[in-house]
């Protein structure tokens, strides 16, 4: 039997399902430990990891929403916050796009190596493409981390998106893409200014969020099993120095410093199936197969698509 990437998750789930119909399987409770710190709100932070835009978009709007309720908040993708320290915030939003069906391992790393919050309001927000998987827990999982480093839950939100997993389109299932191709929307936006206002609301009034997780079969195919039954089908992955203009950007854009422009090589092993490189090169010079199709990256599936994503009004119109 050929494997392919949908069989392999098929047979993982069923594997699953084995478990959870035997009464293995349980969701969790996050229990909150640590008292809110006082509930003077003045200064506010929302950091992401985005690839394609999506959580950064979603991230820059509860940014604004905090700053426009007269919180002084900093914000970026944690790659670019520097020298900050995260016990000097009375509120923090974290977000990161479900990435196989969890939070991107590099994040989790940056999670974990921040020192203690003791008391300080953490929400999380995720993104996630078309129907989505496992958005829930990949939410709550930000949450569990944070409270190991002494935050205390303030709000979870979960946000529809394109998708940016570039084998599907360039493997012909484009459509199953476009079929979101409005999100995120007006409706999105409004959620997320609420969900920003939740949150703040919470950490004034020092009223910690019920987080719990849910049972997902996805759990027990994400990360590390998916990434690998992914990279199994991917051949080719290079760069082509003939096309690279020594932008830099596959650089920047890889968590795991796998990508060597220079060299034209790109290190399949550490590398974790992320699709940065194919997605943000400007020069189509990060070349890849998957299953035998040339992949091709978000901003050219866009542009071929007549896609135009839609930005909030508090970032101008789009």
């Amino acid at each position: 039997m050929k494997i392919t990437r949908r069989s392999f998750t098929l047979m993982a789930i069923a594997g699953a399902a084995g478990l959870y119909f035997s009464g293995i399987l349980r969701g969790d409770e996050l229990k909150t430990v640590n008292k809110m710190k006082g509930n003077k709100v003045k200064r506010g932070l929302v950091v992401w990891y985005s690839q394609t835009g999506n959580t950064a978009r979603i991230g820059k709007l509860i940014a604004a929403v905090w700053n426009k309720s007269g919180i002084k908040t900093d914000s970026g993708d944690y790659r670019d916050l520097k020298n900050i320290n995260l016990s000097d915030y009375d509120v923090i939003a974290a977000g990161s796009p479900v990435y196989y069906y969890e939070v991107p391992e590099n994040f989790r790393e940056w999670i974990n190596g921040i020192s203690s919050i003791e008391g300080t309001p953490v929400a999380s927000f995720v993104t996630f493409g078309g129907e989505g998987g496992n958005q829930h827990n990949t939410a709550y999982s930000i949450l569990e981390m944070f409270s190991r480093k002494g935050g205390v839950p303030a709000g979870m939100g979960l946000f529809g998106a394109m998708s940016a997993f570039a084998p599907t389109w360039s493997s012909g299932n484009g459509d199953r893409v476009l079929k979101y191709r409005d999100q995120p929307d007006d409706a999105v936006y409004s959620a997320v200014r609420g969900y920003a206002l939740e949150v703040v609301q919470r950490a004034k009034e020092g009223k910690p969020f019920e987080a719990s997780s849910e049972f997902s079969f996805r759990d027990y195919i994400s990360g590390g099993i998916s990434i690998s039954a992914t990279k199994l089908l991917i051949t080719g992955h290079c760069v082509n120095t003939d096309k690279c203009i020594g932008c830099g950007t596959c650089v920047k854009y890889c968590p795991v410093n796998a990508v060597f422009p220079d060299k034209g090589v790109v290190d399949t092993d550490r590398c974790i199936a992320c699709l940065g490189c194919v997605n943000n090169c400007p020069a189509d010079a990060v070349e890849m197969k998957f299953m035998g199709n040339k992949v091709y990256g978000f901003s050219e599936f866009l542009k071929r698509n007549g896609v135009v994503i839609k930005e909030p009004a508090e970032m101008g119109k789009g």
